[in-house]
């Protein structure tokens, strides 16, 4: 299961790569894998597909980044994993870019998602009148 800051990071980094805004239904559910739409529930496969590699990445540092890792050490530490100094650059460059009240908008997604403790309806299994 991953943690909320997993499920909001990937929640922002879906905004940024697909453009999804705030009037769009969108919900990364518990695996960290998964999101659904209004439409569809679709799987992040990075392994698989250039654009979800750069959203696994893009998630990664910044879940890093709210930890505590500084901007700096995330663009060295992207340029050591064999990335490339583009891609890198583009990832340090977007990460600064993000404006504090879109930090603190994460950080309260996270917060959402931890309060996201939806049980499965069950069927009532009491028999009710006389059979």
């Amino acid at each position: 299961m991953a943690t909320p800051e997993d499920r909001a990071c990937l929640q922002f980094a879906l905004n940024v790569v697909f453009g999804f805004g705030p009037e769009d239904d969108l919900y990364v559910l518990r695996d960290g894998q998964r999101y659904a739409t209004g439409h569809d529930v679709i799987t992040v496969d990075p392994s698989g597909d250039p654009t979800d590699a750069v959203i696994a990445t893009l998630t990664a540092m910044m879940k890093l980044h709210l930890g505590g890792v500084p901007f700096g050490q995330l663009r060295d530490d992207l340029l050591r994993s064999g990335v490339g100094e583009q891609f890198a650059n583009r990832v340090h460059d977007h990460l600064v870019d993000v404006s504090v009240e879109e930090w603190k908008r994460l950080r309260e997604r996270a917060a959402w998602y931890r309060n996201d403790n939806a049980q499965p309806i069950a069927a009532p299994t009491d028999k009710s009148g006389d059979t």
